[in-house]
């Protein structure tokens, strides 16, 4: 299977979310024919939607990772795999934009643009069953390019990455989102130290 580019927002806001994230890049770091190559500085971010909950830790991970040659076979790969993982770590099915202990998204894979339906089993409904979602798998994730929270990290790991379909560049898409939700809406609160696995 060839090897592809992935990138992948990381995000939390329940119990220790820093802690949380670092396990969760170990946890992808462990997938067989995955290989996280770039790990972006931790930010503090605001909520987007739903407001009365604590502030999200987020950040963005680049990885190598052996895929199907079919773009819709590989991108739906990646998104079993990282509902898998976000069960592992406890995420429940919540409201949309709510708290959450792991949120995992696929922001970019190569220069693919796949809208495919999502399988049974990789999310759950409002009683905690694996269920059949009716919203599509988007990729490259269809709100990326207008979130803070996701371009942040994104530009200081890939700033010229123009994913298909956006009208810029992760950095100047970041710098434009400044601009309209400020700077203490993505605050950097720590670099990633390879030695201890976390940010510090």
């Amino acid at each position: 299977m060839p090897l592809r580019k992935l990138f992948l927002g990381i995000g939390a806001n329940l119990d220790d979310p820093a802690a949380t994230l670092a396990d969760a890049v170990g946890s992808l770091a462990r997938i067989p024919g995955w290989h996280v190559d770039q790990i972006s500085p931790l930010y503090r971010t605001t909520p987007v939607g739903l407001l009365d909950q604590p502030d999200f830790m987020n950040a963005a991970l680049a990885l190598s990772v052996e895929l199907p040659d079919d773009p819709a076979a590989a991108a739906l790969e990646v998104l079993v795999r990282c509902k898998e993982l976000e069960r592992l770590f406890g995420r429940v099915a919540s409201v949309r934009n709510g708290p959450r202990r792991l949120d995992l998204d696929i922001i970019a894979l190569d220069d693919l643009a796949v809208i495919q339906p999502r399988p049974a089993g990789v999310d759950l409904d409002a009683n905690g069953e694996e269920t059949a979602v009716v919203r599509p798998l988007v990729v490259p994730h269809p709100a990326a390019h207008e979130r803070l929270f996701v371009l942040a990290p994104l530009a200081d790991i890939a700033p010229g990455l123009h994913a298909p379909g956006w009208r810029g560049s992760a950095a100047q898409l970041r710098d434009a989102r400044l601009t309209v939700e400020g700077e203490g809406a993505a605050i950097r609160i720590g670099a990633w130290d390879v030695a201890a696995a976390r940010w510090v």
